[in-house]
C-alpha cells in the first residue's frame, strides 16, 4: 500500500519548515501513531494518522520512506 502525504497535510506548524527542507529524518513511531522528525535537534510529530482514522500496526508490516519537497511517501509492505 502506498500512502502519500502532502506538505499541507502535516502539522500545520511544521509545513513551512518541511518545504525548507528544516526538517529531518522523518521516520513511523508506532507508540504515538504519527510521523516524527528532527526539527532544531528535537523529536516533533510532523503527521499523526489518526486524522486518517487509520492505525499503524507494526506487527503485521513493515515500511519504506521516502521524502522530498512534495511531501512523504510510505510504502507500507505486509510482513509474511
Amino acid at each position: 500500500m502506498l500512502i502519500h502525504i502532502l506538505p499541507e497535510e502535516l502539522e500545520s506548524e511544521f509545513v513551512d519548515s518541511w518545504k525548507m527542507g528544516h526538517i529531518i529524518h522523518p521516520h513511523i513511531d508506532y507508540a504515538t501513531n504519527a510521523i516524527h522528525g528532527v526539527f532544531q535537534g528535537r523529536d516533533v510529530i510532523i503527521f499523526k494518522f489518526e486524522r486518517c482514522g487509520w492505525i499503524n500496526d507494526n506487527r503485521y508490516n513493515s515500511y519504506e520512506i521516502s521524502t522530498g519537497n512534495a511531501g512523504i511517501t510510505i510504502n507500507i509492505k505486509k510482513n509474511a
